[in-house]
């Protein structure tokens, strides 16, 4: 089993500004797109594509969770910069795991579970 996450610079399709960066190519993210549905059918592949909503055209067969940011350095823009911050979407391939909020008691082990009382102390 292998996990891939890619995060490539958003695309010109997301219509972020191109002159960000001293030595910018807004194919990138494209390229990561095409090369994560080309190996997204692997079982042994689980792959999550980060991008910006409608900036990746995916199939119906990858999940998609939306997300919102804080703001990141958009906070630092004087008079705004924060549009792009409810546009987050993360693509995973058929063979991820579903998606799912954390539980109450993700990350503890079974055996600290069962040891608690029932105020929840232990």
């Amino acid at each position: 089993m292998t996990a891939v996450f890619l995060d490539p610079p958003y695309s010109e399709a997301a219509g972020r500004d191109m002159a960000i960066y001293a030595a910018d190519d807004g194919q990138v993210a494209h390229r990561v797109r095409e090369w994560a549905i080309a190996h997204g059918d692997e079982p042994l592949m689980r792959i999550a594509l980060c991008g910006y909503d409608g900036e990746h055209a995916m199939s119906e067969s990858w999940a998609v969770v939306r997300w919102s940011t804080s703001g990141g350095y958009a906070k630092l823009v004087a008079g705004g910069g924060m549009e792009n911050r409810h546009r987050e979407r993360i693509w995973f391939s058929p063979h991820c795991l579903p998606p799912r909020a954390p539980g109450l008691f993700d990350g503890v082990a079974d055996d600290e579970v069962d040891s608690l009382g029932d105020d929840g102390a232990e």
